[in-house]
């Protein structure tokens, strides 16, 4: 796993909604097992299968410790673009660890940065 990009001053809530204007518009989730499932199809699928298309590191413009991931990725059953949010470093869940830990960012374009 590559690290994310450099965080840049920017809310989660606007990430997303950039994200939503390139196509990211579903909502997925993480499991409690760090998997995900798709907010279009339901499908629930472990995170290595997904198909990952676009990555932004957000930081706390108060709070550098609350750290998020947010992560634009297509279901591998039905093809639906959405985007994740998960936490990690020292704020994160266990799950959204497992997710973070099994995504594989290299070369995943920042459309933000």
């Amino acid at each position: 796993m590559s690290e994310p990009t450099n965080p840049a001053d920017t809310s989660t809530l606007a990430v997303l909604a950039q994200f939503a204007a390139d196509g990211f518009d579903e909502n997925h989730l993480v499991t409690d097992r760090g998997d995900v499932t798709c907010g279009a199809c339901a499908t629930t699928a472990h995170t290595e299968s997904w198909d990952i298309g676009a990555q932004h590191r957000v930081e706390g413009a108060s709070d550098p410790d609350d750290l998020q991931l947010v992560v634009g990725l297509a279901c591998p059953q039905c093809s639906a673009r959405g985007a994740v949010v998960a936490g990690y470093g020292p704020t994160g869940s266990e799950a959204d660890a497992l997710f973070v830990k099994a995504l594989d960012l290299a070369g995943v374009q920042d459309p933000l940065a």
